[in-house]
């Protein structure tokens, strides 16, 4: 499996991530509304808002060092026409193909058949679900939003016998959204018992520049790497980055995965940031049965 992954735009509506390869999403909102997602190829692994939430995403993607064009697929987010913060609410996903006609078969990838990555626009909100496929063939979550606000739905997917690709979706949650606090380099965070330090080859970072993002987790109470790292959706860790702008889309997602060099409680992640700007990482680790999630900011030239 490729451990690089870089998100590249390619027109408003195509978006190829080399590595984990991504396909892009547009959007629109509907009783329950809809928003369709552009799509972009994954190898490796629009926006509306109307009485009622209904998105659409398009994409069309070429498979990875073939060239040859693959077929472009539609993603739409329906979900209620009120949402209010902190409560429940339902979230369906349709894929259908470049037709209109729904796309039912999808490969496994990383123990799912969609990841789902929500952020808040402002990316003080980060969660990773992984929506069940009904008999219809539609994707089904729940998911609850702390604040209101604007937020995006990365759907990482693969249809059997194609390129697996990234749809970003948008949508809105009635309220108002939390004063976003201050963004900070630090390089270190407490979650629990574990202690979570980032380590950069060099705060300057270029753009365009493969660079190496490691993790190094300690136990706070032992002060020692941690040893009881478990794998989780088929690795021992999971890198999601995204750029800060103010409304996210497939060019500004990044999932990478961490390369076999690593030893106790430290794992690195080769990565590329395509263009200069902030950006926000999550670093996902199962440590014995409990997920982590530490964030850190950094700052690309």
């Amino acid at each position: 499996m490729n451990r690089l992954v870089i998100a590249a735009a390619i027109a408003s509506s195509l978006l190829v991530i080399p590595g984990c390869y991504t396909p892009s999403s547009e959007a629109s909102l509907n009783e329950s509304s809809e928003v369709e997602g552009m799509e972009s190829n994954h190898a490796d692994h629009a926006e509306a808002m109307g009485d009622g939430h209904h998105s659409d995403s398009h994409s069309e993607h070429s498979g990875e060092g073939h060239g040859e064009p693959q077929q472009a697929t539609l993603a739409k987010l329906t979900v209620p026409s009120a949402i209010a913060a902190n409560q429940p609410v339902a979230l369906g996903i349709e894929i259908q193909d470049s037709t209109g006609n729904p796309v039912s078969e999808f490969d496994i990838v990383h123990e799912k058949k969609m990841h789902l990555i929500v952020v808040s626009d402002d990316l003080q909100f980060f969660s990773h679900l992984h929506p069940t496929q009904n008999e219809a063939g539609q994707f089904q979550v729940e998911n609850i939003f702390p604040t209101g606000g604007n937020y995006t739905l990365f759907a990482d997917y693969k249809p059997t016998g194609d390129a697996q690709r990234v749809s970003a979706l948008k949508m809105a949650v009635e309220g108002n959204p939390s004063p976003s606090p201050e963004m900070t380099l630090m390089r270190s965070q407490t979650l629990g018992n574990t202690q979570v330090g980032l380590m950069l080859p060099s705060e300057e970072i270029s753009a365009g520049e493969p660079i190496t993002v490691a993790f190094h987790l300690e136990d706070t109470q032992t002060q020692t790497p941690v040893t009881d790292l478990q794998p989780y959706l088929g690795e021992l860790g999971h890198l999601v980055i995204v750029k800060q702008s103010d409304s996210p889309t497939e060019a500004d997602y990044i999932h990478a995965h961490p390369m076999a060099n690593h030893g106790p409680g430290h794992l690195e992640f080769m990565t590329q940031f395509p263009e200069p700007g902030n950006y926000k990482m999550w670093g996902e680790f199962n440590r014995n049965g409990e997920m982590i999630a530490a964030e850190f900011w950094v700052t690309v030239q």
